[in-house]
């Protein structure tokens, strides 16, 4: 059966569900038809990116390699049989933290949607902003998200056009949704993305049969992928309804908690310390911030703390626990320095008070190493329940260990390997699992395009990598991988080098 050079499409009016439905048969087509080469890259993490009129990036983007990507698609030469997967987190909608403002902005929402048939004026879109919206940015209602895609577009043009190009010279373009990006859940916000690849040159008949999405996972051929946030308990959503909605509030889309910690208080560290979200551990944020903004910190903490509370009502309480121990382990060392600032500087005699008190000494001290104690208390929780689970153990993490739980319930082509491919992590990996049926196992994690401090390569500090995946098909329902780097210095790839994890 020959390969299919475009997936069909129909007519599904904006209806999620329908959506899903048409969605979900075209990537079954895809899977029948499977193409001569795949080209899978994670984790972009598109924010606001560079402002129109100066250049500067908003001190929220993380994604700093538009011009890079476009030369990879270049490099990768779109065709017929070519698919290029960007396995979620796409664009980072919890980053987009600003609200539009001006008469101007207002207007240029307007206009938008109305070009996606949505008709709201001006002044109802300025009403329909809150004051926590003004704070923290707009919520998840699917023309809200439009805007927050608007904004995306305007800053990374350069990775717009790189699309459209690839979908123009007859490339397959899959969407996979991640955490960041549950947003394209909504058929408005996909039609948006239609749009804003529309402006950028792309031919929009050739949009409506070259570009999938991806809600949940997908396999093709003897490759599964998904993007992998199901398997971290704060990315999560366990409950028993199905739906990604709130059940009170439809226009609204369930977050889990890690999203909640991310929009209402990372997203305000970072406008003073531009790329926190990615450093590792996250021990180091914690001197970083005393260092150069501890009382701009504190209140952010603080100011931030009763919204994620509310998240408290869509997560176990195990997993609410770690966040609660991780923030107050960030907290103490701030309300320990203030007050040790106090007894200096409002108490005559300090000697006394600690002489008089000894337990303030020791107090004190351990509100300093919070974040110490805290690692610890955590890494000897994880090291006892490795211990008691050791004899089942599959794999190196809980991202391997799940999708390897996943996979072996699936039926799978006869090949001589089967390969898990996820992002999520943003930490570039390959692992060997358990065979299937006679065949090998690999997971295979594509990493992220964004700066990364690793905490076992200090040589990485602040790096940017370029990580791709490269499968070439070798039978009607089998492909083989290369695990390459983009060194857009060259313009070609390189190998990619992984370290085997530190010893337990």
């Amino acid at each position: 059966m020959p390969v299919s050079t475009s997936i069909q499409t129909e007519a599904s009016g904006t209806n999620p569900a329908a959506e899903l439905m048409v969605e979900e048969k075209r990537l079954q087509q895809l899977a029948a038809n499977p193409p001569e080469e795949i080209f899978v890259v994670s984790d972009f993490h598109l924010g606001r990116g560079r402002n129109p009129i100066t250049g500067r990036f908003s001190r929220t983007e993380n994604f700093l390699a538009d011009e890079a990507f476009a030369r990879f698609l270049g490099y990768a030469a779109p065709g017929p049989q070519k698919l290029l997967i960007i396995n979620g987190d796409t664009f980072d909608f919890v980053r987009i933290c600003e609200y539009p403002r001006t008469a101007q902005e207002l207007e240029g929402w307007s206009e938008f949607l109305k070009a996606l048939k949505i008709a709201r004026t001006p002044a109802e879109l300025r009403q329909g902003i809150s004051s926590k919206e003004r704070k923290f940015g707009l919520e998840t209602d699917d023309y809200k998200s439009a805007w927050k895609l608007l904004q995306i577009a305007n800053g990374h043009r350069e990775f717009f056009q790189a699309l459209a190009k690839w979908i123009n010279a007859g490339g397959l373009l899959l969407l996979s949704k991640g955490n960041h990006d549950l947003e394209l859940y909504w058929p408005l916000v996909r039609e948006s993305l239609k749009e804003l690849l529309r402006r950028e040159g792309a031919d929009g008949s050739k949009l409506d049969t070259q570009m999938l999405y991806c809600d949940d996972s997908i396999r093709i051929a003897n490759i599964y992928f998904e993007h992998g946030h199901r398997y971290d308990p704060q990315q999560r959503i366990d409950d028993n309804d199905p739906s990604p909605v709130l059940s009170d509030q439809p226009t609204q889309l369930k977050l889990p908690l890690g999203i909640f910690v991310n929009r209402y208080l990372i997203n305000q560290l970072e406008k003073l310390e531009p790329f926190l979200g990615a450093v590792r551990p996250t021990e180091r944020i914690l001197w970083m911030l005393l260092r150069k903004h501890p009382l701009a910190g504190i209140q952010v903490l603080f100011r931030s703390l009763r919204f994620i509370r509310r998240a408290f009502q869509t997560s176990h309480v195990r997993d609410f626990f770690w966040y609660a121990v991780y923030i107050g382990a960030v907290a103490l060392p701030f309300i320990t320095a203030l007050v040790i600032a106090g007894i200096f500087a409002f108490v005559s005699n300090q000697e006394i008070v600690v002489k008089k008190h000894p337990w303030i000494s020791t107090v004190l001290g351990l509100g300093m190493v919070a974040p110490y104690l805290a690692a610890a208390f955590r890494e000897l929780v994880n090291w006892f329940g490795r211990k008691k689970k050791k004899s089942a153990v599959v794999g190196e993490d809980e991202m391997a260990r799940g999708v390897y739980a996943t996979i072996r319930k699936l039926k799978f082509p006869s090949a001589s390997r089967i390969y898990a491919v996820m992002g999520h992590t943003h930490d570039q990996d390959i692992q060997s699992l358990p065979d299937l049926e006679g065949s090998k196992v690999l997971y295979l994690n594509t990493g992220t395009w964004i700066p990364v401090w690793p905490d076992d390569r200090p040589d990485l500090d602040g790096q940017v990598l370029f990580p791709f995946i490269r499968f070439r098909r070798v039978g009607l329902q089998e492909y083989s991988h290369e695990y390459l780097e983009w060194r857009d210095d060259r313009g070609k790839p390189a190998e990619s080098y992984i370290l085997e994890p530190p010893a337990s």
